[in-house]
């Protein structure tokens, strides 16, 4: 069941699974990050996780990118009161890394900004897991850093910065999955 949410600081959405194990999926900047949420998020809940997804767009760019992300991030966190977290966030959003890294929790980055040196340098401090999901099409991706950031990397072959082709559905889904 999925249930909508407030997280004070914006709207969200809840979907059943074990309340002890809580995904928080954050947005991009724009359309919340779908439609690749929905895959990953169809991962996390195959492996009987809830997840709590942040359902925001980054609208005023005069907003410091790293404060509107830990904001919401922090107000998921609160929401799901969960003994054990993982985030899943995508492009924008890479710049919850360090708050991740502060609370060693878990993370999935799809698309991560590897041409931001800010969202590089957060995520070169993690203190947990981490999978890096993009595409050899995304001008943001670059393979290499990313696995030299993390061992565990899904480069999908021609894919660009949305991640939206129905043909990486199942193995954005699967390496979520795994994750978990």
């Amino acid at each position: 069941m999925i249930r909508p949410v407030d997280l004070g600081i914006c709207h969200g959405y809840e979907y059943d699974g074990d309340p002890a194990r809580t995904a928080i999926v954050l947005p991009g900047a724009m359309l919340a990050g779908m439609p690749v949420h929905a895959f990953a998020i169809q991962g996390a809940l195959s492996q009987g996780w809830r997840v709590v997804q942040v359902w925001d767009e980054f609208l005023d760019r005069s907003h410091d990118p790293t404060e509107w992300t830990r904001a919401r991030l922090e107000a998921a966190i609160a929401f799901a009161g969960a003994g054990e977290l993982a985030v899943i966030a995508k492009s924008l959003t890479t710049r919850a890394a360090g708050a991740a890294a502060e609370r060693g929790i878990p993370a999935v980055w799809l698309t991560p900004l590897l041409n931001d040196p800010e969202s590089v340098e957060m995520l070169r401090a993690r203190t947990a897991k981490a999978l890096l999901i993009g595409g050899t099409a995304d001008q943001s991706w670059d393979g290499a850093l990313a696995r030299e950031l993390s061992e565990e990397v899904v480069e999908l072959d021609g894919a660009d910065h949305g991640l939206a082709r129905v043909s990486d559905v199942q193995a954005v889904a699967a390496a979520v999955a795994a994750f978990l």
